[in-house]
This record gives C-alpha cells, structure tokens and sequence, in this order.
C-alpha cells in the first residue's frame, strides 16, 4: 500500500474534474481517483482510466446526487433522481430492511457497470461520505468481500493533528466540524464491524476543498501513512454542464477545485 495516497474523488462527474483527476495523475501528485457509476462523463472517465493504467481507480459509491442505476421509489423520484438527504438516508438505514435490500441492489449495480468495463477497484468511498452511516456501511464491506476490494475509506482523522499542519480555524464557519464529528462517530462504530482501512490516517474532513501544498509536503514526510482526499477541477469546462442540485454547482464550480489541482500539480514530484 502506498504511504501516501491522493485520492481524488468525483471522477465522472463534471469534464473538468476528469481533466484536472487526469492532468494531476500524469504531471502531478495524484495517485487514486475514485469514479462516480452514474456520473454524466463515466464513459469519458472510464477511457482516461484505460490510458492510465498507474491510476489507482476506487469506487465512488452515490446515493444522494444524479440519477440512480437501479430505480426504486425508496430513494429517487419519478424521474429516478436520487432525493433524500443526509438525515433521511440515516433514519432509513435504521432496521428498514427493504431500504437497506434496495440500497445494496444499487450499489452492487455500480460496482458492476465500473468492473465490467475493465477497472480493478482498488478502494471504496462514496459521494458525501454516505457509507459510512453504519447500516449502508455493513452493505459496503459486504460488496467489498464480494468483489475484492481490499480498502474502504474510513475517517481516521485526528482534529489536533489537522490543527497543528493549517493553524487556520475556518473548520468553525464552513460546518467542518459537525461533519467531522460525525464521520467520526460513525468511522468508531464502523470499525469495530470491520476495518478495511487497516493503519491508514485520514486527512480533509476539517479543511475539505482547500488543501494546500505545505500540508501535502509535511504528510508525505511524517512516518504515518496517510490518504489525502482532494477535489480539483478546471472549472472553465463545467461553465455549462447541468447540475442536479445548487450546493453541488456551486462546489464544483469554486475556485478552490483549481486551487486544489494547483497544489497537487505544485508539489515536490514522487
């Protein structure tokens, strides 16, 4: 296992992120991506990833954003948009078993339509961290038996250590810490079941979307190994692309996607 992993997340979603994923992998400091099934550009994607055969390419499972694989009125609308948030995806993952028999359909079908194009998946983590609500995650580490997939993402992630490397305290108004706190919650109960992410530290929950190159540097020479979740982007190819909700358009289209390419693109070389 690498010592240091960059995993950045969202392929499929946008052409700017499959480019910025692509150009950091081929002159930069990215060394995993994690691919969305039902991403508008997975067909696009997936071709990046034949011609990158280095690329470490993970599951990036969806239950919150774009259409589904596998429609079921439990958690998309009439048109098979995903429709629940966060909260509601929790109170069903409790004891609700034809929720949990459906979400398991779905993600079976994801994995399947990035396996059968040829992608060994080396990881699994998921859009807005949604398998780690412990009854999905049961789910996950299933599939992730089933297929072979010997890492899934868990929030190791020690708040003083995130601290002491930005000494920036941003994490209090962009709600980094609720999140935090919660993944992390979630990351104790979850372990407990099952750790597939074995001795790996976790960094970006408190600073996601802004990582910088210093906190890369000084990761990369402690003795912990560590993965690195970044979400770059070149947002001039995402100026017309439809987003399926306001709080994603306004994610991707921030600039901090390309001050995050920026940074992996600026580092110390392998």
């Amino acid at each position: 296992m690498d010592k240091v992993i960059i995993n950045a997340d969202d392929l499929g979603m946008t052409p700017g992120t499959n480019e910025a994923i692509f150009k950091g992998y081929d002159t930069g400091m990215i060394t995993h991506t994690s691919i969305m099934a039902n991403g508008d550009y997975f067909d696009e994607a997936i071709e990046g990833l034949h011609d990158r055969k280095g690329l470490g390419a993970g599951m990036h499972l969806v239950l919150t954003y774009g259409k589904a694989l596998k429609p079921n009125r439990i958690y998309n609308n009439s048109n098979s948009f995903f429709n629940l948030g966060y909260l509601k995806l929790i109170l069903l993952s409790i004891n609700n078993k034809v929720f949990l028999k459906a979400v398991e359909e779905e993600f079976e079908e994801q994995i399947l339509r990035v396996i059968h194009q040829g992608i060994a998946l080396t990881h699994i983590d998921s859009h807005r961290h949604i398998h780690l609500i412990p009854g999905i995650y049961r789910i996950v580490i299933k599939l992730a038996k089933k297929y072979n997939v010997k890492r899934v993402r868990l929030i190791h992630e020690n708040i003083f250590d995130s601290f002491s490397l930005t000494r920036k305290f941003n994490f209090i108004l962009n709600g980094g810490i609720v999140k935090y706190f919660l993944l992390r919650s979630f990351t104790a109960i979850n372990a407990r079941y099952e750790n597939l992410y074995h001795d790996m530290k976790f960094y970006s929950i408190l600073y996601t979307g802004v990582v910088t190159k210093d906190i890369v540097q000084k990761l990369k020479k402690s003795n912990e190994s560590y993965e690195i979740m970044i979400h770059p982007s070149i947002i001039a190819l995402d100026e017309n692309v439809v987003f399926y909700d306001e709080d994603e358009k306004s994610y991707r289209i921030s600039k901090d996607r390309e001050y995050e390419l920026d940074t992996v693109l600026t580092v110390e070389e392998k």
